[in-house]
């Protein structure tokens, strides 16, 4: 019979060499990072006075105050330089100076840029961006048409931390067409030959923006709809991994409209937040919580003509021996 403690410990010690190790420990050890993407409609100079809401610069400021609240911040329609300088330089203060940007380019044939930006306070590694072949022409649809602006897609890939740039997950903004509805899904195509060229297969990434496309029960049942469409490509462009649609995900078959901002009970979902994860075991990010922010304001009524959408999302990091590199 075994006795006395020397007897114990080593029983113990023996016990535990004959237990194999966990691998996959590591995978419990996540961050929380809060998420939102807002068409902010900062039209630009001299269509500005075209705003849904009033008084752009004390907008900005606002929405400033209230993206400061979030880890990473996709916008849409910061078209005015002016305004969306206001946005970054009060982001700045905000987050004590470790703002992070990237800005949809201008490029000399088109009247504004894309007016897509990321803001976020976590390291960014790299960027890219890119300008849709297909857009609406003014020609066809006069001083509402698409093409007077440089849409398409800016991207970020932005790491955990300093000390590890290789743990990262890659976020892309985008605004899709409003004019031409039979254009939209030639975008779509365009959208996924980015994010497969730009993004990591063995990293998350985070797809969000205004896309334009109506996103309720009725059209993601149904195989014909845009949304379908849409879903299709983003999963051909990391056709290993997982697609959630975060807001049915969590929220199942409620609304969640962004163009009213009376309720979020009613109007149009076309604003979205989508996460592709790689396949296990490699990072995940899992959704915790999503809403739809109406950001009412009482001296503009609301700071957009469209509500946010936010997400909380749990950053699982790779489990050992599954980082890759791109």
């Amino acid at each position: 019979m075994i006795c006395g403690p020397v007897s114990r410990m080593l029983l113990l010690l023996a016990l535990f060499a004959a237990t194999p190790l966990c691998v996959g420990a590591a995978e419990t050890e996540s961050t929380t990072i809060r998420v939102l993407t807002y068409n902010v409609q900062f039209l630009p100079a001299p269509a500005s006075v075209k705003n849904e809401r009033a008084d752009p610069e004390y907008r900005a400021i606002q929405i400033a105050e209230e993206a400061g609240r979030y880890d990473i911040v996709g916008l849409q329609e910061t078209f005015h330089e002016v305004h969306r300088g206001l946005i970054v330089e009060k982001l700045q203060k905000l987050w004590d100076g470790r703002l992070q940007t990237v800005v949809s380019p201008t490029p000399k044939s088109f009247y504004t840029s894309g007016g897509c930006l990321i803001a976020t306070r976590l390291p960014v590694v790299a960027q890219s961006s890119m300008v849709y072949k297909n857009f609406s022409q003014p020609k066809d649809y006069g001083l509402r048409a698409d093409g007077f602006a440089a849409k398409g897609v800016v991207h970020a890939r932005i790491a955990r931390t300093k000390q590890l740039p290789e743990d990262f997950i890659d976020v892309f903004v985008t605004h899709l067409e409003a004019r031409a509805d039979h254009l939209r899904p030639l975008q779509y195509v365009e959208m996924a030959d980015f994010i497969q060229a730009n993004g990591n297969p063995t990293r998350p990434a985070i797809v969000m923006g205004d896309m334009n496309t109506r996103g309720a029960k009725t059209f993601r049942s149904d195989p014909e709809s845009q949304y379908v469409q849409l879903v299709k490509q983003l999963k051909i462009a990391r056709p290993e991994g997982e697609l959630i649609d975060v807001w049915p995900y969590l929220k199942g078959d409620a609304l969640g409209g962004t163009n009213e901002q009376e309720s979020y009970k009613i109007g149009k979902r076309i604003d979205y937040l989508f996460i592709l994860n790689p396949p296990k075991p490699h990072a995940q990010l899992k959704p915790i919580s999503v809403g739809v922010r109406l950001f009412r304001d009482p001296k503009v009524f609301a700071l957009s003509d469209h509500n946010a959408v936010e997400a909380k999302l749990e950053w699982f990091p790779a489990m050992a021996g599954s980082v890759g590199t791109r």
